[in-house]
């Protein structure tokens, strides 16, 4: 199994905690993938330090050329980039996260798959960065060990709504036709004509198109939950107070948690 994350440099604190929160719930034996954009050599030294069993791979944001690519100014950009890494996304901010988020996350997710296909590693358990975890996920990851691909499915939701992509089980060599067919409608749109969501819609339009070649694994809520609930064993920031809000509240816990221990 390996964990895999993407992110972008504003969220270097969530993968501060990340890391951390991990490694204090779940140990060291599991490796950490993590895929960065942006990050400073110190910020990467600080990230290795945290954890024995970490990989980066990080590689530079090419700015101008995502301007471009959204059809707005480069300044324009890093307000929308800002936007997203320290509140939540906005209707304006949205292409932002549609390009990263909804496009070069799952393309890294992809990359991931193809370099360890002939591992010795079965399974990655794909997670956000903005994610704090409580306790152990073994549960987690024996239900991930029973499927091709697991996801938390709501598929009595609105489109946007049927497949939460925070967390994902894929079986390495199986799920590349499933990446595959998923970043083919993320390329059909372009950036700008993408609406908000598209990252999820398009995960369940590749959904209904495989649903029948592969067995699927319904991940509880309680693995990506944006309630910040006493039992809940993950906490995600994907609520309406924030991310650098959320991120202090995560960190408060973990000192609590570490304190009672």
């Amino acid at each position: 199994m390996i964990v895999h994350a993407y992110f972008t440099n504003g969220f270097y604190g969530w993968a501060k905690i990340f890391v951390e929160s991990f490694k204090y719930t779940n140990g060291e034996d599991i490796q950490i993938r993590l895929e960065s954009r942006d990050l400073t050599e110190e910020q990467m030294d600080e990230l290795t330090s945290l954890h024995k069993n970490l990989i980066i791979y990080n590689h530079p944001l090419d700015k101008e050329w995502l301007a471009k690519r959204a059809g707005i100014s480069v300044n324009e950009l890093q307000v929308h980039k800002k936007q997203i890494e320290k509140v939540h996304v906005t209707d304006k901010s949205k292409i932002w996260k549609l390009m990263i988020a909804a496009d070069d996350r799952v393309k890294s997710i992809r990359e991931a798959l193809h370099r360890y296909k002939d591992s010795k590693h079965t399974y990655i358990l794909h997670c956000d960065i903005d994610l704090y975890f409580r306790s152990d996920i073994t549960e987690l990851m024996n239900l991930v060990r029973s499927n091709d691909i697991s996801f938390r499915f709501r598929l009595n939701s609105k489109e946007n709504r049927k497949i939460m992509i925070g967390v994902e089980g894929l079986h390495i060599k199986k799920s590349i036709l499933f990446l595959d067919r998923w970043i083919k409608y993320i390329d059909d749109v372009k950036p700008p004509n993408r609406p908000l969501g598209y990252g999820q819609t398009s995960c369940y339009y590749a959904y209904r198109d495989l649903k029948n070649k592969f067995k699927w694994g319904d991940i509880p809520q309680k693995f990506v939950s944006p309630h910040m609930r006493p039992n809940d064993i993950i906490w995600s920031a994907n609520t309406t107070k924030g991310k650098t809000e959320n991120l202090q509240i995560c960190r408060k816990d973990f000192k609590r948690l570490k304190n009672e221990r």
